[in-house]
């Protein structure tokens, strides 16, 4: 959320708010979701907020208040309040705008983040990467323009990409792309430091530093389609079709996890990692998991669905219930906040969820068709039409909005929204 006012350099700021119209510079500890940003400039980002479309009584908006000071002089009055209902991202109250197409049919989407929400006032910043058939690449440098009032439109982000160097005479198609940014701290870009890999048809890999700049990796130990790839840890896991299971330290030797094939050999359509935590699914049920990067491998099946989306949640730091802390004020339920949720998705929009790792709790239909789900402060699923849907639990959804994508393909979150892409190279971002 960005705050901004008449900034004078000589000055001093800070910025008070809390989820209370009796806000002020002197009672803002003791209010709902209150806080304080101290020594900022104008325009400034307010990290964490409530998502609360709809501000009641007992929900209501998020107020803000300014004072400065200059020198070691005590901060004035506050300014007179300001009020906004903080909105998720991904749905019709934030809204989507639509990128520069890229010039290609795309299939897959990856970020690489270079900065956390609230470096120099700003939103996070970053890399995404979408590929595609024949060796397609493209990259679009993230960073949000937050400066002056916003509106829903120019709150978001306007995509624009670049086609990307690829090894001579490479065409297989890619299929799936990830980065881990190595020392990357979310207040400092200097330290960031990114490596991209893409994967593809026929065992093939791709690397990178940059995103722009790719270099084929050799001497992969299988040759099956590799459908998807995550980070854990230190470490690349890319899955595929024969139940293949690929890891990389280093993104250039792989070693083949005989442990994987021996628990299946379905075809694995996704991976997705939380910490030494990953979960693989995809054909006739098929669920591995891993508590060690990889390392050793449990099957876990759950039904005959084609599984070919996986997200995990923990952050819902939505309006939902009210508590009453220790010291007696009112806050958040952490219990809704903190859910530890898993969902996977089919292609003919089925989804299961569960949040006890080693097997699926309850199931149910989002949609006709569902291509990609990802999470930030609630799961975003996207169907072919470019429709989405909301879930605060993995357990409840409805219809939130939609991208306007005729074709989607991909969905891809940054912490504080999404960017979404469709086959034949047109894009949106919501945030």
């Amino acid at each position: 959320m960005s705050v901004t006012w008449n900034d004078d350099p000589t000055v001093t700021y800070w910025v008070f708010h809390a989820q209370d119209p009796t806000l002020s510079t002197t009672n803002w500890a003791n209010l709902l979701n209150a806080g304080v940003l101290v020594d900022v400039a104008s325009p400034t980002i307010v990290c964490g907020q409530i998502n609360n479309p709809n501000p009641t009584a007992f929900f209501p908006a998020s107020f803000f208040t300014v004072n400065g000071r200059t020198g070691s002089a005590p901060g004035g009055a506050g300014s007179a309040l300001v009020s906004t209902a903080p909105r998720a991202a991904g749905g019709a109250d934030a809204g989507w705008i639509a990128g520069s197409s890229i010039p290609a049919p795309v299939t897959a989407l990856g970020y690489a983040g270079s900065t956390g929400c609230g470096y120099a006032g700003r939103p996070p910043s970053g890399v995404y990467v979408a590929v595609g058939p024949g060796g397609a690449i493209f990259t679009s440098i993230l960073t949000p323009n937050v400066a002056g009032p916003l509106s829903p439109s120019q709150g978001n982000a306007t995509m624009t990409w670049t086609r990307a160097s690829t090894p001579a005479g490479f065409s297989e198609d890619l299929l799936a792309v990830t980065a881990f940014s190595y020392g990357t701290s979310a207040y400092n870009p200097g330290l960031a430091s990114s490596v991209f890999v893409a994967v593809g048809r026929g065992g093939s890999i791709l690397r990178s530093t940059d995103g722009l700049n790719w270099q084929q990796v050799t001497g992969v130990p299988a040759s099956s389609n590799l459908n998807a790839i995550a980070v854990s840890g230190s470490f690349f896991i890319a899955v595929g079709d024969a139940g293949v299971v690929l890891t990389s330290s280093d993104s250039l030797n792989w070693t083949l996890n005989t442990n994987a094939l021996a628990a299946s050999t379905n075809t694995l359509n996704q991976i997705h990692c939380v910490g030494a935590t990953c979960v693989a699914v995809g054909a006739n049920g098929t669920t591995l998991w891993t508590a060690n990067s990889g390392g050793g491998w449990s099957l876990y099946p759950y039904g005959s669905n084609n599984w070919t989306g996986i997200a995990y949640g923990n952050n819902n730091v939505n309006a939902d219930a009210l508590v009453t802390a220790p010291n007696g004020l009112l806050t958040i339920n952490p219990a809704a906040a903190a859910i530890n949720t898993w969902v996977v998705v089919d292609g003919n929009g089925n989804y299961a969820y569960t949040n006890t790792v080693g097997g699926w709790a309850g199931t149910g239909a989002i949609a006709p068709s569902i291509v990609a789900i990802d999470y930030t402060s609630r799961f975003l699923a996207l169907d072919a039409a470019g429709n989405t849907y909301g879930s605060e639990d993995g357990v409840s959804w409805r219809s939130v909005g939609t991208s306007s994508l005729l074709d989607a393909v991909d969905l891809r979150a940054n912490g504080a929204g999404f960017v979404a892409i469709g086959r034949s190279g047109d894009n949106a971002s919501s945030f």
